[in-house]
Order: C-alpha cells, then sequence, then structure tokens
C-alpha cells in the first residue's frame, strides 16, 4: 500500500503544482489586460482592423468576467467628418468555460447613451462600408504558370466559434441617416432596444423589441412613441408590427433595413386620425389645410429623396383649405371668393412616387357647392405643379357670378356647371391657361355684341 500512497501523493502534488502555476498564470494574464501597455495594444489592433480612429476615456477590464468602457468613440473613416459612434458606456460580459467548447457565450452586451451617424457621401458610398476594409494587396506584374500556383481559397472563412449574447441592449440611444449633401433623411431619438442573438455557421439571427420616442423624416414628418418586435438575420433588420402616432393619430406598419448586399430601406406604413394641422405646424409649415388624415403608403429607396420609389393614397375629411395657392389664383380669375377659404367633406388623393416625381393619377375634392377632380405630378426636388384639373359647382352656386364667365362653363345634365383648366409651374405662384381663356371668351362676347349692333 504504500507504493500506492506515494504514487497518489506524487499525482496530487503534481495536479496541485498544476493549478497553482495555472492561477498564477491566470492571475498575471489578468494584471496584463489591465495594464496601459495592453490598453495601447488593443485600441491600436482596433484602429488597424476597423481602419477608423478609436478611442477611450476608461478602461476597465477583466480576463474572467469582461470589460466595461467608458466614453467610447469609433471616428469615420478616411473622406468622411465626424464620428460614427460615440457612447457613454459600452459593457461586456462573458463566460469563459465555454470557451474550451469552442462556444462564446456572452451574458450582456450593453451600450449606453450611443450616438451612431450614418453618413452618404457625394458618391453614393456609406461611411459604414469603410469601417473593416482594407486595402487589397498589390497584383503581381508577371502571373506564375498554373502548376506553381497554390490551390485556391474560399474568400468566406467561417468563424472557428458558436456565438450566444444573452442581452443585447441599447439605451437612451439616436441614429442619424444622412444624405447626400448633408440632407438628414431620418433621425432617431430615445432609441431603447433589447435582443437575444446567436452567430452559428457565418449565420447571424436573433430578435427583440425596439422603441423609440421619436422619428423626424427629412425633418418634416415626425413619428412619436413608436414600438416594434424586431428580427434581425445577416442581411437585414425587420420591424413588425410597428405601433406609434402621429399628429394624434395612429401609425401601424413594418419597415424593413436592408444592409447586405447594398443598403436599402423599405415602409409600409398606415395612418388613422392625423391632425393635418398639427402635421404642417410641426414642419414648420404654412397652415393651408385642416382636417383628419387617413394614409396607406408604400415605400423604398437607397438614399435621399431622389432614390425613394413607392406608392399609396391620402384622404382628408371635414377640413378646410386656407388661402391655398391654386385656389387663390382660381378665385381671383373667376371672381369666386368662396374658393379662399373652401371647406371640403373630403379631399383625396392617389399617388405613385418614382424618380423625385410624384405622379397624382387622381385627385377628388368634394364639397356642398364645390367639386374638383383631376390628375397630373409634382417634381419633388422643387414643389412645382403640372395638373389637369375640373372644377364643377352646384346648380345656382354661380348665379352672382358675371355672364362671360359663366360661359365658359359647360353644363351637365345634373345642372351643375363644369370647366376643365390646366395648372402649372411653383406651388406658391402656380400659373393656369385659365386667364387666356377669359380674354379669348371676353373678346368674343365684345365681337358678338358688336356684330348684333351691326346687323340691327
Amino acid at each position: 500500500m504504500k507504493p500506492l500512497k506515494l504514487i497518489l501523493m506524487i499525482v496530487a502534488g503534481l495536479a496541485a503544482v498544476v493549478i497553482v502555476l495555472a492561477g498564477a498564470g491566470l492571475y498575471v494574464a489578468n494584471r496584463y489586460v489591465q495594464s496601459p501597455a495592453f490598453e495601447e495594444r488593443l485600441l491600436a489592433t482596433a484602429r488597424e482592423e476597423l481602419g477608423a480612429d478609436v478611442r477611450l476615456a476608461e478602461f476597465h477590464p477583466s480576463l474572467f468576467s469582461g470589460v466595461t468602457l467608458r466614453g467610447v468613440t469609433i471616428g469615420n473613416p478616411t473622406n468622411f467628418p465626424g464620428n460614427l459612434v460615440t457612447a457613454d458606456s459600452f459593457v461586456l460580459r462573458y463566460r469563459l468555460l465555454p470557451l474550451l467548447r469552442r462556444r462564446v457565450e456572452i451574458e450582456r452586451l450593453s451600450l449606453d447613451k450611443p450616438v451612431i451617424t450614418l453618413l452618404q457621401n457625394d458618391t453614393g458610398q456609406w461611411n459604414y462600408e469603410g469601417i473593416g476594409a482594407k486595402e487589397s494587396a498589390p497584383k503581381p506584374q508577371a502571373a506564375k504558370p498554373l502548376a506553381e500556383t497554390a490551390p485556391a481559397v474560399k474568400s468566406e472563412t467561417a468563424v472557428p466559434f458558436d456565438v450566444v449574447l444573452s442581452k443585447l441592449a441599447i439605451t437612451h440611444g439616436a441614429v442619424s441617416l444622412v444624405g447626400e449633401g448633408s440632407k438628414p433623411l431620418v433621425n432617431i431619438d430615445g432609441l431603447d432596444f433589447a435582443s437575444s442573438l446567436s452567430f452559428t455557421g457565418n449565420k447571424l439571427g436573433g430578435t427583440g423589441h425596439a422603441s423609440l420616442d421619436k422619428v423626424a423624416v427629412a425633418e418634416s414628418l415626425f413619428v412619436r412613441k413608436l414600438a416594434a418586435p424586431v428580427l434581425l438575420t445577416t442581411n437585414q433588420i425587420k420591424l413588425a408590427p410597428l405601433s406609434g402616432k402621429i399628429a394624434d393619430g395612429t401609425v401601424t406598419g413594418d419597415a424593413t433595413l436592408e444592409l447586405l448586399p447594398a443598403f436599402k430601406y423599405a415602409a409600409n406604413v398606415q395612418v388613422a386620425g392625423g391632425d393635418v394641422a398639427k402635421l404642417l405646424a410641426e414642419a414648420g409649415r404654412k397652415q393651408v389645410i385642416t382636417g383628419k388624415l387617413e394614409m396607406a403608403v408604400s415605400l423604398e429607396g437607397t438614399g435621399g429623396l431622389p432614390t425613394i420609389a413607392g406608392h399609396g393614397h391620402a384622404k382628408i375629411t371635414d377640413g378646410q383649405l386656407m388661402q391655398f395657392p391654386v385656389l387663390n389664383l382660381v378665385a381671383s380669375l373667376l371672381q369666386i371668393d368662396e374658393l379662399r377659404n373652401l371647406k371640403f367633406s373630403e379631399c383625396s388623393v392617389e399617388f405613385v412616387v418614382t424618380n423625385n416625381v410624384m405622379e397624382t393619377p387622381a385627385i377628388r375634392l368634394v364639397s356642398p357647392q364645390v367639386q374638383i377632380t383631376g390628375n397630373g405630378a409634382v417634381a419633388l426636388n422643387d414643389y412645382s405643379l403640372n395638373h389637369n384639373l375640373t372644377i364643377a359647382f352646384a346648380p345656382g352656386a354661380l348665379s352672382h357670378v358675371p355672364k362671360e364667365i359663366r360661359n365658359l362653363f359647360t353644363q351637365r345634365q345634373d345642372g351643375s356647371l363644369a370647366l376643365d383648366f390646366r395648372v402649372w409651374g411653383p406651388y406658391n405662384a402656380p400659373k393656369t391657361d385659365l386667364q387666356n381663356r377669359l380674354v379669348k371668351g371676353a373678346a368674343e362676347q365684345l365681337l358678338e355684341k358688336g356684330l348684333q349692333k351691326f346687323l340691327k
């Protein structure tokens, strides 16, 4: 028994030595990762891999549990101003033992008050596309014979570890999309996001929930209290179903952000009960129309307004048009002051957006005494108009109008009087063919009266 005891004591002793040495090694390694030298080396590696400047205000690592970073800044790649990401803090917590099974288990990854700015330059490139991009090695001047070349290597290398992220959290975040010419596309404030993710076999998957205090589209359309479940994959982020508020109305729908192979966004949105007057006030626009808005729109794009395409329809009920430029012009020419402040029961329009133009194949306005129908287009770069319209008045509504003006109208079977006319030019200073037709009609009437006097 003594030899067996001796062997067991030797084995136990060796095991103790190994444990002590391993513990000492981990202790030394942990001390090293907390040193300024390790921080500088880490930052240098991050800058090289990202191709952008990386700065930290505070660095608190632990080999056994994770890292906490404060005052995080990731700059933009070359040719882009400012920063891509800033954050008050970044926290990473993980478990060590699963690494032995080639599995990375992250218990928590969180960003507090991140500010993310996505910029597009004049060539259409986005700043995030340059992150991690490295210049390829120079090509050899002469190709080697096929027999001397190395075997082909796949361009995509599988990640050697499976990654499981139990909790990904973003609190009080802000995101901005800025298009060509520094035009604001979308601004998001008050972003809160929680999700779980996994990265297996080079495929990303996860689910979560996002809420936003405010979304501003082109600094003109403001959606508040937006929330949605989130589905994340390697190539896209999808939010569905959406819910939120717009000018005291409700918003529903879905949105998708494609990241690969190229940046693209799409949205299907419905609005019910929106206050049009409040909508215009928030956008800083003149109060020319009131009423309740119902709308459905489907849009997609890759950048600013010129890239957006889509379609939809909008209806405003129980409203009023006040000093609307087109109606003001018609009111002046036809001497019908009622058109300057026109109350209506319904105003609806169907629209198609493409190539920076909004076509309006169907326009309809209904009021007790007046109906306006037509179609046309609006150039979205300068809001210039090109419309063919018909205005119709109820029987007897034009009794106070001079006869030479009434003669321009065509009487319908129901007794209403209708007039076709064209409108074009800037929204604030439109032009119409009515003036020439009025002058021509007056001249014809004068000529007719003169002939009647001459023939008597």
